[in-house]
């Protein structure tokens, strides 16, 4: 029992265990992460309603999106923002690995009637013959990429763009980082039963890692008949560490946000987004 605890607890080797498949495959979890999605009263999986509402309508603002509009949602989710996008008439691509929420994404734009493309594919290896004016990703989901699948996603980004078309997304902020407290929880049914619906024992540890400014949440849930690993990653950027990223994958002429709202940067805040350019 002590070493499987200490196993448990033990910190991982930088990015070395990646989840995010068996998170969004897995029929009881990914229930609930579609739940928690279209919750609008909280920021877990989806922002809030009033703040997914102000991003769009800054989107459609600032890109001017019309039916002469490509677009594309990388991590597109339960099609929050490719629907209110494509209200605008823009021709709009969705992509996801969770088949439950495109399900929904689907369902929602036959309710409206609109005409939105959607894709169960991995955005890192995502190619065809589309070129988007506005690629987006919204909740901060580049920071959870390791370095290598950054690499992989800018390469699909400029590969995906028209000529001077635009990429915008969200990270979190490195002052962010100062808040991050490594610690360690337990709980039978962790999280309210999230993440199994037989019984199970959760165990959450938070990990910092100092030098790459990094952190993860790792969920160690244990059932009766098997086990699994859950791993969150964050990586915390600077606004010149997120530019040299960009240039270093050919794209340019980066605007730094205070967020997908289009407010200006605060050196302070907790993220803050960027919209860099193709050639």
């Amino acid at each position: 029992m002590y070493d499987q605890l200490a196993g448990i607890n033990r910190r991982p080797a930088l990015y070395s265990t990646r989840t995010t498949t068996g998170l969004w495959s897995d029929p009881h979890v990914s229930e609930r992460m579609l739940a928690a999605h279209l919750d609008p009263q909280v920021d877990l999986s989806s922002y809030r309603a009033d703040y997914l509402e102000s991003i769009a309508a800054w989107l459609i603002d600032r890109f001017d999106l019309d039916a002469g509009s490509t677009v594309a949602d990388f991590g597109c989710g339960p099609g929050l923002y490719t629907t209110r996008l494509a209200r605008t008439g823009a021709s709009v691509t969705g992509l996801d690995v969770s088949s439950r929420s495109l399900e929904h994404a689907r369902t929602l734009a036959r309710t409206e009637g609109l005409s939105v493309r959607y894709l169960h594919q991995d955005y890192l290896a995502y190619r065809d013959e589309a070129r988007y004016d506005l690629i987006i990703m919204v909740m901060r989901d580049y920071g959870a990429l390791a370095p290598s699948e950054r690499r992989a996603l800018l390469d699909t980004v400029r590969t995906q763009l028209a000529p001077g078309g635009t990429f915008v997304f969200d990270v979190d902020h490195a002052p962010a980082f100062d808040a991050v407290v490594e610690r360690a929880t337990y709980a039978p049914d962790l999280m309210d039963g999230f993440w199994s619906a037989e019984p199970y024992f959760g165990f959450l540890n938070t990990h910092r890692y100092e030098d790459e400014r990094v952190a993860l949440d790792r969920y160690e849930i244990v059932e009766a008949d098997r086990t699994r690993t859950f791993c969150n990653w964050a990586r915390y950027f600077t606004p010149a560490e997120l530019t040299g990223e960009l240039a270093a994958a050919g794209l340019g002429d980066v605007e730094i946000l205070g967020d997908l709202t289009g407010a200006p940067f605060d050196p302070t805040a907790a993220l803050f987004a960027a919209a860099a350019q193709t050639g």
